[in-house]
């Protein structure tokens, strides 16, 4: 199989690494503004042929040459591009996958190139039509989460409930800090987050929702809040069981979570709000983000570990009440071992390389815009196994459904 890569950043180097070391992929194309991040990695193939491409994505002519020539693209560029490579890829015949969602923060109304999970599911049609598949969402979280929510749905006859859960921690340096994309990061956290109540989505303040909740260790405890995400969208729409409630919840610094709603109740968030620096007028926004550690430049071994669990409460099939959790947790250190890279970009890549790979394949169930949930499990955890990482089961019995929870 023909595979792209679309930004090559941290993430997309990470992808990149495990594409290259796939004997399935032929040819890899590297398609980046910044030509010499793509062409310092043009030595990694195996037995893959890489080839560097310097172009800017929002260029449609670089971006159909590159499409033209491969079976699937992987989008690792911003969120907010999501749509338009997208109807791009439709364009060019070839399949196509991004790691994670754009969401509007509060008042936004977006453009026509810009949509959520949901937007990009209502393209279904189109992408059947064309015999082309898409997958949008296929990270860490979202995207392992969505398998791991579908796994456990499959082992219950009735779902009352599913909380998704993820914490990071890290050194001095990291610690409460997202380890992805700051931009995103900024866009989670100020955008509302919605509940599924078994009817419908719901709106929730800002990171409210706050609760302590027991990772599996070496994390153990955390503080987390409610956060904007996509698989409270897509979930209740494409996992095929009914679900009486479901959330997402993500732990970060309660400190920063408030110095940046404080920030934006004052309008130094707004991308119009600028600061003169050395190098001109600036975004104070982009200021403020540049103090964040920034996820591509973690390339050496720091402490701590990623936690990402899926929790659904339901009944099976003879009527016994449990409570199911799947998860994966894994070390910076071990992520760093294999890719040179901390827990986050490495699972998003892990699973973006997985699901390029059974587009590129055919391994879907069909074609058109499939969320990962609709994807086959067994296919799923055999890909990422294949790239060492497990996703662990427990069961522990209940006495009352997760049914109607506030958040």
């Amino acid at each position: 199989m023909r595979a792209a890569i679309l930004g090559v950043g941290g993430l997309g180097r990470t992808v990149a690494l495990e594409l290259a070391s796939d004997r399935r992929v032929t040819e890899l194309f590297l398609l980046d503004r910044k030509g010499e991040r793509s062409k310092a990695l043009q030595t990694i193939g195996r037995d893959a042929a890489v080839t560097a491409v310097t172009g800017d994505v929002m260029d449609p002519s670089r971006l159909l040459k590159v499409l033209a020539k491969v079976d699937v693209a992987v989008n690792t560029t911003l969120p907010e591009y999501n749509l338009t490579i997208m109807r791009a890829c439709l364009e060019a015949g070839c399949g196509y996958l991004d790691t994670s969602g754009w969401h509007a923060s509060p008042g936004d109304t977006p453009p026509e190139s810009q949509g959520d999970v949901l937007a990009q599911l209502r393209q279904d049609d189109a992408w059947r039509d064309r015999g082309v598949t898409a997958i949008p969402t296929m990270g860490s979280e979202p995207g392992l989460t969505n398998v791991m929510a579908r796994l456990l749905a499959d082992r219950l006859d009735a779902i009352h409930g599913i909380r998704i859960r993820v914490a990071a921690t890290g050194d001095r340096r990291t610690e409460g800090y997202p380890l992805y994309s700051r931009e995103t990061f900024l866009d989670d956290i100020l955008a509302t987050p919605v509940t599924w109540d078994g009817a419908r989505h719901v709106d929730q303040e800002p990171t409210s929702g706050e609760e302590i909740f027991q990772f599996p260790p070496p994390i153990e405890q955390r503080t987390v809040h409610l956060v904007r995400h996509s698989e409270v969208l897509s979930l209740p729409l494409r996992l095929g069981k009914p679900i009486g409630y479901l959330d997402y919840k993500g732990a970060f610094s309660v400190h920063l979570i408030r110095a940046l709603h404080a920030l934006r109740a004052l309008g130094f968030l707004d991308p119009a709000k600028t600061v003169r620096t050395g190098g001109g007028v600036t975004p104070f926004r982009d200021v403020l983000l540049s103090t964040f550690p920034e996820p591509s430049t973690l390339i050496g071994p720091i402490p701590g570990a990623l936690a990402v669990v899926v929790e659904a409460d339901g009944t099976k099939t003879d009527g016994t009440r449990t409570t199911l959790r799947a998860y994966v947790c894994l070390e910076h250190k071990e992520a760093n071992l294999r890719r040179g890279a901390t827990a986050e970009p490495y699972l998003s890549a892990v699973a973006g390389a997985s699901g390029c790979v059974l587009i590129g394949l055919k391994r879907v169930p069909r074609a058109g815009v499939l969320a990962p949930e609709e994807l086959p499990t067994d296919a799923v955890l055999q890909e990422l196994e294949a790239r060492g990482v497990t996703v662990n089961v427990t069961e522990s019995p209940t006495e009352t459904p997760m049914a109607a929870i506030p958040a």
